[in-house]
């Protein structure tokens, strides 16, 4: 258990980091009567957020109500052992890593996330996470992009030919 002045610098510690986290997911790593992540998944999670500069929080389920307080989330009504992904910088990139890992680890659950400083539903979350990475979307754009002027080039190529063996 842990003593008022440890909840403290706890919940200053948490109060400071989540202005900060562009992307904020509220996720459950272990719900009631079902078993939960193991320490070697955690400490995997966790590993996996650090190589894109984010982290995984878990704390009392009173801390994270009083220092999400002003995003309009409620904690309490969410079941299980709740923790926090701080995304500190691409919050897509964040988003797509930790949705392929609940794929191999069923125990991961989303309940929604604050984004851009406005909270988003679990189904917003999750079209967030299946997004194609930035490098695909900008490949897709150059494709649209160069087949008018790649079919334009051939209809003028056959035109040419065609007055070539007239």
């Amino acid at each position: 258990m842990k003593s008022k002045a440890q909840k403290k610098s706890e919940l200053k510690s948490l109060t400071e980091k989540l202005p900060k986290s562009q992307l904020t997911v509220i996720t459950s790593f272990a719900r009631e009567g079902e078993k939960g992540l193991s320490v070697s998944q955690m400490a995997q999670l966790k590993r996996l957020l650090r190589e894109l500069h984010s982290e995984y929080v878990v704390t009392k389920k009173t801390l994270m109500d009083r220092a999400l307080s002003d995003s309009g989330v409620k904690i309490f009504e969410m079941q299980g052992s709740l923790g926090l992904v701080l995304g500190n910088e691409d919050p897509y990139a964040v988003a797509k890593r930790i949705y392929e890992y609940s794929r191999k680890n069923q125990a991961l659950q989303f309940f929604g996330a604050l984004f851009e400083g406005n909270f988003i539903s679990k189904e917003q979350f999750l079209e967030m996470a299946k997004m194609p990475s930035k490098e695909v979307l900008i490949g897709r754009l150059f494709g649209m992009m160069k087949y008018p002027i790649t079919s334009f080039y051939i209809v003028m190529n056959e035109i040419a030919k065609k007055k070539q063996t007239n």
